[in-house]
């Protein structure tokens, strides 16, 4: 006999399910995060009304908005037996609001801040977080939850409520960091009586109740703290899908260059793609950290959307309001050319004044929206560590609170990126959880660019890539410290480099460094010498080792070190600075510059060629000849078809280092935005050992010539903002 239905009677236009039969939430690209007037309760709005709005939406190409279906932090806009609802609840539109949208064919998601129930407070004060001490005068708890107390079950029931009550497609989860969330730096936590008690089941440790690098039990209460985040979330879906399993559960992750360990979030997969849910990732620094951030969240697994606040504004008015549409359509763009979807309000709206430029960039996004997933070409891996963020040294400040918190982590990983961004090279993030055989073997490089900290398996994994014949390149520290970051002295992998560990030259302090060329190649390419300002490492060749010296460093030391050069000196130190070691059947390549900072000091563009030369050694899959401007992603879209993404990106890169927020909003902005993208032409694609058959631009609908040389040739005619090449090739 069939169980009685008995939640509430909602007005409920067909359902979730439905609408997802009809355009899966993958494959819904336009998508605004926005709260206007009309959709608020109360009885006076100003603007447009709900009907209007919904026919606004609807005509721009909005298929998901985002509301807040609670106020200031957890009210209900229903009548709830959990909460006291919001005193306007009778006279609220939101019903009326879902009901036109979804005849629309629209999705609708509610904002809800995941640890921020401000109305249960005064209800349960008892599960509230505690913070740990940071160092800073204690703070008020505004009603920020801890998700190991009883809250845990408390939250999934009540937005099985809102289901309940109002006719949602699903969530759109903020605040979802392990601590306080107002006016960053956020206070990190959390040791109260429910934490206190886990961590001992758990790991048979005191809990610390203050933030202390010093101490081994506080390193392992941040990788618990992890593990606790990723249970709660894990148990927040399963539990809101079991009563409603087509519901749309999409999470902010903070999984960006800026972020920390104090937001409680690790940089290692979260495997919400086991309990049906999705993330989303805010951007804010400028429109080449998208990019970034979509190559990371590709690395994890979960489907994603990469959010982008204001991309134009004019300051006293907040966002510009009539904004070019290259900036909010690179944002996007370079979300699908990573499998992601665009999302986010990058029009501070919008609102009639921003009508054109909205439709003129959905527009663009939904003629891509076949052209979006795929398995990556599998060239190089460019390790991005959790391990080194948190325990590295060179990071403690940062995780301290003793640099701006908009400062970029490890950029040195960042550095390393923005060297194969640019010389589009074809290469992918691998995370500290994927740093085994299995998935490096699918590689040809693996670049280190300073992962000091590194485990016995992840080093045993990378001796095993290197033995069957994979190339690695590894800069500065690779391997002098453990996953905790507990020094060992010497380098973990010196019988893969052939080098052993020395110690620091010119201590932690970034000083001017010259490499002397003595592989013939590179003293063709690059003359006398290459020079950066970063930091280095001492090593000397272990014995009975058969290493390639490619540069020795100079001796030349001070200032203006190269101010009366004359290469008729002896400038030649005859010290090892790049190294090429043949082990087992592959290749070990050890820098000792940390040549991925230097490169974020100074974006000097020889330092760039250098360590593109070093990598091509090992042959590119595919090769391109087109400017600095392009970025390349290339993907297996079916069988026997690549799919390979232009996007014409020319933002400047940006200093590591941000000084202040109000310079950070100003730069990003206002000066920042881009006025104009100039179209590429002639481009040309070389495929290795690749039988191309045929190519195409399926957005212009034109079917290109190949040319066989060397290698089969494909030229692309131009690139106005972005392309997509597809290839069809034979076994």
């Amino acid at each position: 006999m069939k169980a009685e239905d008995t939640r509430p009677k909602v007005n409920r236009v067909g359902s979730t399910a439905q609408r997802l039969a009809e355009k899966p939430y993958e494959k819904r690209v336009c998508r605004i995060e926005c709260y206007p007037s009309c959709v608020q309760p109360g009885e006076s709005f100003v603007g447009l009304s709900v009907e209007e709005w919904v026919d606004f939406i609807d005509e721009v190409g909005v298929e998901v908005q985002v509301v807040d279906g609670e106020i200031n932090r957890g009210t209900p806009r229903f009548h709830s037996k959990m909460i006291p609802p919001h005193a306007n609840v009778d006279n609220d539109r939101l019903p009326k609001f879902l009901e036109l949208a979804h005849q629309q064919g629209i999705l609708i998601l509610s904002y809800y801040p995941v640890i921020y129930t401000k109305p249960l407070k005064p209800i349960h004060p008892e599960w509230l977080m505690q913070f740990l001490d940071d160092g800073r005068r204690e703070t008020e708890n505004l009603g920020w939850f801890c998700f190991n107390s009883p809250y845990r079950d408390w939250l999934p029931e009540y937005l099985i409520e809102w289901l309940d009550n109002l006719d949602l497609d699903g969530f759109y989860f903020d605040d979802t960091n392990y601590g306080s969330h107002e006016e960053r730096p956020f206070y990190p936590s959390c040791c109260c009586e429910y934490c206190e008690k886990l961590f001992w089941e758990d790991t048979g440790r005191e809990i610390p109740r203050k933030v202390d690098f010093d101490s081994l039990d506080f390193r392992h209460f941040i990788n618990w703290r992890y593990e606790k985040m990723k249970d709660f979330m894990h148990h927040l879906f399963r539990r809101i899908r079991s009563k409603y399993p087509d519901v749309i559960l999409d999470m902010n992750s903070y999984i960006r260059p800026t972020a920390d360990w104090t937001d409680g979030h690790p940089l290692n997969p979260f495997h919400l793609e086991d309990v049906g849910g999705y993330f989303f990732v805010e951007t804010f620094r400028s429109l080449r950290e998208p990019n970034f951030t979509g190559k990371v969240l590709r690395a994890t697994g979960t489907p994603f959307g990469l959010f982008r606040n204001v991309t134009q504004s004019l300051q006293g008015f907040g966002g510009a309001p009539y904004p070019e549409m290259f900036s909010p359509a690179i944002a996007g763009l370079a979300a699908i050319a990573n499998g992601g979807a665009p999302c986010g309000n990058p029009f501070d709206g919008p609102t009639i004044l921003h009508k054109d430029t909205v439709k003129s960039v959905f527009s663009e996004f939904k003629k891509r929206v076949d052209y979006i997933k795929g398995d990556t070409v599998k060239y190089v891996a460019l390790h991005y560590s959790q391990q080194n963020r948190d325990f590295r040294p060179s990071e403690i400040p940062k995780n301290t609170g003793q640099t701006y918190f908009h400062e970029i982590g490890q950029k040195d990983a960042y550095g390393a990126y923005e060297i194969l961004n640019r010389s589009h090279l074809l290469f992918d993030f691998i995370l500290d959880e994927r740093l085994n055989y299995e998935t490096l073997s699918q590689y040809r490089l693996l670049f280190l660019s300073n992962s000091a900290c590194l485990s016995d398996e992840q080093c045993e994994a990378i001796r095993d890539f290197v033995d069957v014949g994979g190339t690695l390149i590894a800069t500065h520290e690779t391997s002098l410290l453990d996953e905790l970051g507990r020094e060992r002295g010497k380098f973990a992998l010196s019988d893969v480099f052939g080098v052993e560990y020395r110690g620091l030259r010119g201590g932690t302090n970034d000083h001017g460094i010259i490499y002397v060329p003595h592989d013939a190649e590179l003293s063709r390419d690059f003359g006398y010498l290459v020079c950066f300002y970063g930091q280095e490492s001492a090593v000397s060749v272990l014995p009975s080792t058969e290493i390639n010296v490619l540069c020795t460093r100079s001796c030349l030391e001070g200032e203006r070190l190269l101010k009366d050069f004359d290469p008729r000196m002896d400038y030649d130190s005859s010290e090892p600075a790049i190294t090429m070691n043949r082990f087992g059947k592959g290749t070990a390549i050890y820098i000792c510059g940390d040549v991925g900072g230097a490169y974020m000091n100074n974006p000097y563009p020889p330092l760039k060629q250098l360590i593109a030369n070093l990598v091509q050694r090992k042959t590119p899959p595919i090769q391109f000849e087109m400017p600095e401007a392009i970025e390349v992603t290339a993907a297996h879209r079916g069988t026997n078809e690549l799919m390979i993404h232009l996007l014409n990106n020319p933002t400047p890169l940006l200093p590591w280092r941000i000084a202040n927020r109000e310079k950070h909003d100003a730069e990003m902005t206002t000066f920042l935005s881009l006025r104009e993208v100039n179209p590429i032409h002639n481009i040309r694609v070389h495929f290795n050992n690749v039988a191309v058959k045929a190519a195409r631009l399926p957005l212009q609908e034109i079917n290109l010539e190949v040319s066989e040389n060397a290698a089969a040739t494909v030229v692309v005619p131009a690139v106005n903002l972005h392309e997509v090449l597809l290839v069809e090739y034979q076994d």
